[in-house]
């Protein structure tokens, strides 16, 4: 019975797939759809399939017509783990998981998909930076698939870049053991504490030193902290309010003369995104080879009053003992909502059971039809409106994130790595 009606199901595509591609002008006409976004959810794919709106079983029926090998890209072993939570449940089925390095897998794809041999089937990784986006989902090297059921449960605007499986975010820690009563920054100007207008530095005219905060970060040119960086710059109208706000007096542009624009950096002028970076870059900081070392730095506070910037999945060192603590609710936002991303690879082999894959760790129409829970720990937001992850460790509209801009951010973070090597070298 299962085999008739895949075959019928596989003939009406078929059908289907005639009938949207038969003029001159179908594939022009699909061509010219956005392939992101709410409006994309209702544009039929290339194919002539209407993807989004098949239900897990007929994504079920034709992934076992297609009956080879679902290759599961990540940078995440819990893509691993949905994986066997999904071969169980379609035990006749075949699902293979491929560790993938956040720094090397667009040119992984790019190179697969410039030989035209397509390995993956399905891409999960976080997308900071715009890189994703901009360099293989904007070309059609990644397919964005939204399952229209699933999708009326999350935010339109985390909607804009691809499909989210989960929000997280790469806040500032410090120590609950210095600071029992709560975050000691409420802004991103108090992070910067000390600068002196007149001398551009943090030392005063007479050679004494003001910085406040000791600084510990992890690398501040790799793609999520340069994004975040990038995102600020893009937001110069609201670090200009806030500052007006916190202070009462206008703040005073002091980097444009530090300014060495060229073809590989470029900021603007009279930004006040920029003049955070610049005094951002003055501070003496101290960059740690991973997270755990920025919140061991945090925890001790050796030299005075501490903070540092890492992933949020570092306050599990809390575990161990540690007494440390996100920076939650800092004006105009925390963080990015640095979320990781879910595509299907173009022309790969196996794109039924790519979706199945998809939609089975999104949940399913109803959440529970799937795995979404497989990614409910410390630091993940469920994107869903019907599903709350109960690990995360606060709520998520307590934390403050700003759903990122990734067209205007991919214009800033290379010019943010760039003059942080410069601006950070005059120290």
């Amino acid at each position: 019975m299962k085999k008739t009606i895949a075959l019928l199901l596989t003939a009406l595509l078929l059908c289907t797939a005639f009938a949207c591609t038969g003029s001159g002008s179908g594939a022009a006409a699909i061509s010219d759809q956005p392939k992101t976004g709410v409006a994309s959810i209702d544009v039929i794919g290339e194919d002539g399939i209407d993807w989004n709106h098949l239900s897990q079983e007929e994504l079920y029926e034709m992934a076992k017509q297609e009956g080879g090998v679902v290759k599961i890209y990540a940078t995440t072993t819990d893509a691993d783990t949905a994986r066997k939570k999904i071969a169980r449940d379609y035990p006749d089925l075949n699902f293979e998981f491929v560790s993938c390095d956040t720094n090397t897998i667009k040119s992984l794809l790019e190179r697969d998909y410039d030989a035209g041999k397509v390995n993956a089937d399905v891409v999960l990784v976080k997308d900071a930076s715009g890189e994703i986006y901009n360099g293989l989902v904007a070309y059609d090297i990644l397919k964005v698939y939204y399952p229209a059921e699933i999708c009326k449960h999350i935010d339109p605007d985390l909607l804009a870049y691809g499909m989210p499986l989960y929000s997280t975010f790469n806040p500032w820690f410090y120590s609950t053991r210095d600071f029992p009563d709560g975050p000691p920054i409420q802004s991103w100007w108090d992070i910067v504490k000390g600068y002196n207008v007149d001398t551009k530095s943090y030392q005063d005219a007479n050679g004494n030193d003001t910085q406040y905060w000791n600084v510990y970060t992890k690398d501040i040119k790799a793609p999520s902290y340069a994004a975040l960086w990038a995102q600020l710059i893009i937001d110069s109208d609201a670090l200009f309010a806030q500052y007006k706000e916190q202070y009462g007096e206008d703040l005073v542009i002091t980097y444009t003369d530090k300014l060495q624009n060229d073809v590989f950096k470029t900021f603007p002028e009279n930004n006040a995104g920029v003049e955070l970076f610049w005094r951002f870059s003055q501070m003496q900081s101290f960059e740690q080879a991973d997270g755990d070392a920025v919140a061991n730095a945090v925890d001790l506070s050796v030299n005075g009053p501490t903070i540092g910037l890492c992933s949020a999945s570092k306050l599990d060192n809390r575990d161990s003992g540690m007494e440390i603590g996100w920076v939650t609710g800092l004006s105009p936002y925390t963080a990015q909502n640095a979320a990781s991303y879910v595509y299907v690879a173009s022309g790969c082999d196996n794109p039924a059971g790519a979706r199945l894959y998809i939609n089975y760790i999104m949940g399913g129409d109803d959440g529970q039809t799937g795995c979404y829970n497989t990614f409910d720990k410390l630091g993940h937001w469920s994107v869903r409106d019907d599903v709350t992850y109960e690990k995360a460790g606060i709520e998520y509209e307590k934390v403050g994130l700003k759903a990122p801009d990734f067209k205007d951010i991919y214009d800033y973070y290379v010019s943010v790595q760039s003059y942080w090597d410069l601006w950070s070298s005059w120290r």
